[in-house]
């Protein structure tokens, strides 16, 4: 399969996941949104697309691509204080525009953090609806992991079979990264003024 046509193939599945995923989550006439909350979504959705940049400039973690995820600690936090709906938007809003900013949104870089971003969102927002009882730390844990699939997904119709070498030693360093990520947004939730700030309307 030539490169254009894996370009053309990931580029709509891509938009055809965002496009139902919208229509989906987001009902006719919804009015929940006040000036307050969308002015905190901003502030979240800028520290995360801040830490998303900064991360992308620091070598990778003992892999070629493999980073700590902080960017995380914002959608995590978006995902437990707003809801789902809020959160994927702030997770595919920051995964755009890290790549447009780097120039790398139309590349196979590209597509592996909007891949990894979607099929990590998903199941996160999956357990925190279905298992009230699951801890932040296990939630952000399965993102983490997740999301290495994602990116090995769209890595392997690029490059192939030889790019499945890595993923045992990425799902490795993501099982301790996706604890740590979830560990400090927990830390963070515990700080009930911060919490109230955040949720005020």
């Amino acid at each position: 399969m030539s490169y254009p046509t894996i370009h053309a193939i990931v580029s709509g599945l891509l938009f055809a996941i965002a496009l139902f995923i919208t229509f989906l989550i987001f009902p006719k006439g919804d009015s929940s949104l006040s000036t307050r909350k969308i002015a905190r979504l901003g502030v979240l959705l800028s520290v995360a697309l801040i830490l998303g940049l900064l991360e992308s400039f620091l070598p990778p973690i003992f892999l070629p691509g493999m980073r700590l995820g902080l960017a995380n600690i914002s959608i995590l936090l978006v995902l437990y204080l707003y809801g789902i709906r809020d959160g994927f938007f702030v997770a595919i809003l920051k995964a755009i525009l890290v790549g447009l900013l780097r120039g790398s949104l139309f590349s196979m870089g590209g597509y592996m953090a909007l891949a990894g971003t979607f099929l990590s969102f998903l199941i996160m927002a999956i357990l925190h609806f279905a298992f009230k009882q699951m801890s932040i730390i296990g939630i952000s844990l399965t993102g983490s992991l997740f999301h290495v699939l994602g990116q090995i997904g769209v890595a392997y119709l690029f490059l192939g079979t030889p790019i499945l070498g890595y993923l045992p030693w990425l799902l490795f360093i993501a099982f301790f990264t996706g604890i740590g990520i979830g560990l400090i947004t927990k830390i963070i939730l515990m700080r009930t003024r911060f919490v109230a700030y955040l949720k005020k309307g």
